[in-house]
């Protein structure tokens, strides 16, 4: 005869407890565990967030004819959308200087990329089946890779066709910081079928120049080449672009005609600048709205208007927003 090795009925109630307790601290703590992810859903939008990974989108998808069509690639480990703070894209060397001080951030080989907030775990303040609001304090990380400390929330929603996503960034310093920010959503090129038009339009009055393709400006701001003017929406096909817009009006769209979407940005006001990066070996489009221009902290010190970097007072905080709103037939 095999003995029953399940436990008595004390035990396993006790053992209930145990998880049921485990399960409230960790609600308490405001920490998502290892590895979860946050499902998200309205009548158009269904995303997957990410606390545990910089509060990255993990997948963006909409509803067509009553299926899930996703418009994000696989994610890999970073995410289809996350968020850069307290800076986006690069700066050059990892090095600037900023009201007389130089300084020197870890990473200097790749030039110091896209923030440092993207891998931390950030704390889920609340949520809802459509909505959640995440936080993160540099103070809770010992290696935070910028001058000053920050605190930041982020709110990202889904009401019917829009998707919002808000953030608060504040200066937990005691001197002026040079603030940023920005968001790195990624698209697949083609939706329905290998080679399908996708057709993008923003208006920018400049581009930053990059005559050695490194995505950092070599100089000031230019006007724009007529390749490179999408005020008149028009079709990417499968060229490369990689370029950084200045003077941008906070609205973009990007179109795939024949599968029946169309996705429209409204950003805040502070939001004046627009990277576009669509490589030649992959097919997926990145069209990322941020504050300030690559090495904008660089461009600020030498002078020029168009940095996008907002000189943030301790202890003062700013805000912005993106919003997608979703056309689907």
């Amino acid at each position: 005869m095999t003995a029953d090795r399940s436990p008595p009925a004390c035990s396993r109630v006790l053992l209930a407890f145990l998880i049921v307790g485990a399960i409230l601290t960790g609600f308490a703590s405001g920490r998502a565990a290892e590895g979860d992810a946050i499902e998200l859903r309205s009548d158009v939008f269904r995303v997957v967030v990410a606390p545990e990974r910089g509060g990255s989108l993990m997948s963006i998808g909409v509803k067509r004819a009553g299926e899930w069509l996703d418009l994000t690639p696989e994610p890999g480990s970073r995410g289809v959308s996350w968020l850069m703070l307290p800076y986006s894209n690069r700066i050059r060397d990892g090095r600037f200087v900023f009201d007389k001080r130089e300084h020197q951030l870890a990473n200097a080989k790749n030039h110091a990329i896209h923030g440092d907030v993207r891998s931390r775990p950030w704390k889920i303040v609340e949520r809802t089946s459509s909505s959640v609001v995440l936080a993160f304090d540099s103070a809770d990380v010992a290696d935070f890779n910028w001058p000053w400390p920050i605190r930041a929330t982020v709110g990202i929603s889904l009401t019917g066709d829009r998707l919002e996503q808000t953030l608060r960034l504040e200066n937990r310093g005691d001197t002026t910081m040079p603030a940023g920010f920005g968001w790195h959503p990624y698209f697949r090129r083609w939706l329905s079928r290998d080679g399908e038009p996708v057709l993008l339009g923003f208006r920018a009055r400049f581009m930053h120049p990059d005559t050695d393709a490194d995505g950092l400006p070599d100089g000031p701001p230019e006007p724009l080449p007529d390749d490179l003017n999408f005020s008149v929406p028009r079709e990417l096909g499968s060229r490369r672009i990689d370029a950084c817009f200045a003077g941008f009006d906070g609205r973009a769209t990007i179109q795939w005609p024949e599968s029946g979407v169309t996705l429209e940005y409204a950003c805040s006001p502070n939001v004046t600048h627009l990277v576009c990066f669509g490589p030649e070996d992959r097919p997926v489009l990145a069209v990322e709205p941020a504050a300030n221009a690559n090495d904008g902290v660089n461009r600020l010190a030498a002078g020029e208007p168009e940095s996008g970097v907002i000189p943030l007072p301790a202890g003062e905080s700013l805000d912005a927003s993106f919003t997608i709103t979703a056309s689907v037939r």
